[in-house]
């Protein structure tokens, strides 16, 4: 059988440059080819909570709450194993989450 990949760009914007960059430090991808994020800690308004695997939990703030809504549900897929995060790159206010599916 021939798995299928597809690469999907998904835009996420954040309140500002710094909160991209801050998302973009922690949907990095690490060596083994994941990310740090353990879980989604919860969410506020435009605000999403991550635990890391180190347990430490940080926030970022997004544009608003559709953009959380996008988000968590990206990274509850990598989580679960369903998609991969193959980069994200930080511009500006916005960061392009590269993902791959099966």
């Amino acid at each position: 059988m021939v798995e299928i990949h597809i690469l999907k760009i998904e835009t996420i914007e954040c309140e500002d440059g710094y909160e991209a960059k801050k998302l973009a430090g922690l949907l990095a991808v690490q060596k083994d080819n994941t990310i740090y994020v353990s879980r989604i800690a919860g969410t506020v308004k435009n605000e999403i909570i991550f635990m890391l695997k180190d347990k430490s939990s940080h926030s970022v703030t997004l544009k608003d709450e559709m953009n959380v809504l996008r988000l968590k549900s990206i990274v509850e897929d990598v989580v679960a194993g369903k998609k991969t995060i193959i980069e994200c790159l930080s511009r500006n206010h916005e960061n392009q989450v590269g993902i791959s599916t099966q």
